[in-house]
């Protein structure tokens, strides 16, 4: 179960900082997830919003700044410069692998991302997610060595409608990686996403990962091949005692029924 730094270490250090990112290293994630924008003139920005309110106190969105100014006049709220997708790429990717989540829609950002990273000698270590389906659809056409991994926050309760949905699409576009919100995962899309060679790494909202261990016992028992948590140090020295503890794993109260509830 791989180990994926949502935002970088975001509750140890400011979410999609270079702290966060180099922390995410340091503790030993596996991966880091990062979010991207381009600026006016079509570089990528790492923020996960649209806008700089939040992370630097800066009534602007990226759209309406050039890289040379974000990097002349923005400092986030730690006191770092904004961070670009190809200076993480240059020093990081080397040490960790990195989900670059795309936000924008629009053809412009998927081509910007992807002739970034396509000719990386480490490029079997990126994968481009994103929500939208045209964004996911339009990489792995544009780029096909790249991994491709489609984004969710549905919950697909009804018969076949996984089946119906995420998976038809991402059998039609080559995706190999499906990435749904956690509290909504069931056993039947994990046996189904399984037998159809998927592999599952959901993901967990900022304020959800209130009760964690039994969210992550409820993970690992029925199968996901990681999970984007935004507690990686906790998750990493919990993932090294309950292989040892098999306890953990019995009665589970998410297991109940099959389908999973939000912790309280």
């Amino acid at each position: 179960m791989k180990v994926i730094a949502h935002r970088g270490a975001c509750t140890e250090a400011l979410e999609n900082s270079w702290a966060a990112f180099r922390k995410a290293v340091e503790l030993g994630a596996d991966r880091i997830e990062l979010d991207v924008h381009l600026t006016t003139d079509n570089q990528l920005a790492i923020l996960h919003d649209e806008d700089l309110k939040r992370t630097a106190g800066i009534a602007k969105t990226l759209r309406q700044l050039s890289r040379a100014e974000i990097m002349k006049t923005v400092r986030l709220s730690n006191g770092e410069a904004l961070p670009f997708l190809d200076e993480v790429v240059d020093e990081l990717l080397p040490l960790i692998e990195i989900n670059v989540e795309i936000k924008s829609p629009g053809i412009a950002i998927v081509e910007a991302v992807g002739n970034l990273l396509k000719n990386h000698p480490l490029a079997d270590r990126i994968i481009i997610s994103s929500f939208d389906r045209t964004t996911c659809a339009e990489s792995a056409r544009l780029f096909p060595l790249l991994k491709v991994a489609l984004l969710s926050d549905k919950y697909y309760w009804m018969p076949g409608s996984f089946q119906a949905g995420p998976l038809r699409f991402m059998q039609r576009h080559g995706i190999k990686i499906f990435h749904p919100e956690a509290k909504l995962l069931t056993p039947h899309i994990m046996r189904i996403a399984k037998n159809k060679g998927i592999e599952v790494i959901p993901w967990v909202g900022l304020r959800d990962e209130t009760n964690r261990e039994q969210l992550w016992s409820y993970l690992m028992a029925v199968g996901v091949d990681g999970l984007c948590t935004n507690y990686p140090r906790q998750l990493k020295l919990w993932l090294q005692e309950a292989h040892d503890d098999e306890s953990r794993f019995q009665d589970n109260p998410l297991l109940v029924n099959q389908t999973p509830k939000v912790p309280s």
